[in-house]
């Protein structure tokens, strides 16, 4: 059998069916989100705190919250990290970031961004990426 789900495309690498659908699209627009306000967050940090070099400190850590967050998503969540955690270890450390974003953006009057962000995320992870990869892991077929 060929095609992008089947078992012959499991074998080359391809990555694991997942579930489909407008949840899908929320999850990843989540994430998009995520590292802009990440970075918005960053860069009012770093305007808050009274340097000489106020910007320059602002543009790194905006820099450094994002790279923090791509980071900890490429190690434990990506869909091709070898260190990929199972679910529901992995639900968690996807929603890790987005708590700790949205209360550093609490402190710069972005707390209702992150709150919103983190609720969507919330509920866009936990049902278009949850539970389906488990019976995959195990060598069962998933259910519909």
């Amino acid at each position: 059998m060929t095609g992008t789900g089947g078992p012959d495309a499991r074998r080359a690498g391809a990555l694991p069916p997942g579930v489909a659908g407008p949840l899908s699209v929320v999850a990843f627009v989540c994430e998009l989100g995520l590292l802009v306000l990440a970075g918005v967050t960053g860069w009012r940090l770093g305007q808050r705190i009274d340097v000489p070099a106020q910007d320059a400190l602002a543009a790194v850590l905006a820099v450094l919250l994002v790279a923090v967050v791509v980071i900890v998503w490429a190690r434990w969540n990506a869909p091709r990290s070898p260190s990929r955690l199972p679910w529901p270890w992995r639900y968690l450390t996807q929603l890790a970031p987005f708590v700790a974003v949205a209360l550093l953006a609490g402190l710069v009057g972005l707390g209702w961004w992150g709150a919103v962000l983190t609720v969507l995320a919330a509920v866009a992870f936990g049902f278009s990426r949850g539970g389906q990869d488990a019976a995959t892991t195990r060598g069962a077929a998933p259910r519909p």
